[in-house]
């Protein structure tokens, strides 16, 4: 008890600090502080510093150049690096496919075609193909060239590997903006009520769920037949990175994050084989 009430009485002695004039030895100025209030004005401007410095990395871009911290375009980056290296390396497997092809009608073998074959890619070669001209040829080169890796181009018809797919709405409302690839606009803008929900279109498992400065909280899963769907601009995401989930799940709820959000909304995007594809020719919303 003797030392509790010596710390407590050594906290109430108050202290005097003054200020004195060196020259002069004029008191100036002279306030007296007890050494608890010493010690709570301490802790207090502690605080406040640690406040700051938070909320200076949290909210401004000072926050990119602390180790080991993401920059806010790097999940969309790998996003669209993982679309090119599938479309890529589905190329290489039927160019494959073609020279083998090629080589045993060449040496008169017989062909069968179902050897080359799968749910994905039919690689198919008639003998017609092979008595194209030389000027024919050059301009199959040159357009596969320029598309090969080209992401953000546009299939205008639909795909025949999803003509039997049925897509779920994640989202009933009206489209305020449409998808525009001149525009730079690669999925269709939908309002609907706030709190609505948000469902995936198709099964799959979630690949991207974070927050973007530009688009706010983010979903996106990847689907068979080489197909992902953004869900952008979410007040809540409702699913992590690696959950598998169904049609319709709800993985999220509408909202109005993101710098490039004017209002409560869903930005919805579809690619495939990392092309961006117009929603309204396969989804009813």
């Amino acid at each position: 008890m003797k030392k509790n009430k010596s710390l407590l009485d050594s906290l109430k002695q108050r202290l005097r600090f003054v200020i004195i004039d060196e020259q002069t030895l004029e008191e100036l100025n002279t306030m007296g502080l007890s050494r608890f209030q010493i010690l709570t004005r301490i802790l207090s401007i502690l605080l406040l510093i640690a406040m700051l410095t938070t909320l200076l990395i949290a909210y401004t871009p000072l926050r990119e150049f602390i180790p080991g911290y993401s920059p806010p375009h790097l999940s969309k980056d790998l996003v669209h690096l993982s679309i090119k290296t599938d479309s890529l390396l589905a190329n290489l497997k039927i160019k494959e496919q073609k020279q083998f092809m090629l080589e045993r009608i060449l040496k008169g073998e017989s062909i069968e075609d179902s050897l080359f074959s799968d749910s994905v890619i039919i690689s198919t070669i008639k003998n017609s193909s092979l008595k194209a001209s030389h000027q024919d040829s050059l301009y199959r080169e040159a357009v596969e060239r320029e598309d090969r890796f080209n992401v953000l181009s546009e299939e205008t018809e639909k795909p025949t590997t999803l003509q039997n797919i049925a897509f779920y709405a994640p989202i009933k409302g009206m489209i305020s903006s449409k998808f525009d690839i001149k525009k730079e606009h690669y999925g269709v803008d939908v309002v609907a009520p706030e709190n609505e929900a948000i469902k995936a279109s198709l099964p799959g498992t979630v690949i991207l769920s974070g927050w973007t400065t530009e688009t706010g909280y983010t979903i996106a899963i990847q689907h068979e037949n080489n197909l992902i769907s953004f869900y952008k601009h979410n007040s809540v995401l409702l699913k992590k990175i690696g959950k598998k989930v169904l049609a319709g799940d709800v993985i999220a709820i509408i909202g109005n994050s993101g710098e490039l959000s004017t209002g409560p909304h869903l930005h919805f995007e579809l690619w495939h084989k990392g092309k961006a594809i117009n929603p309204e020719h396969h989804i009813l919303f």
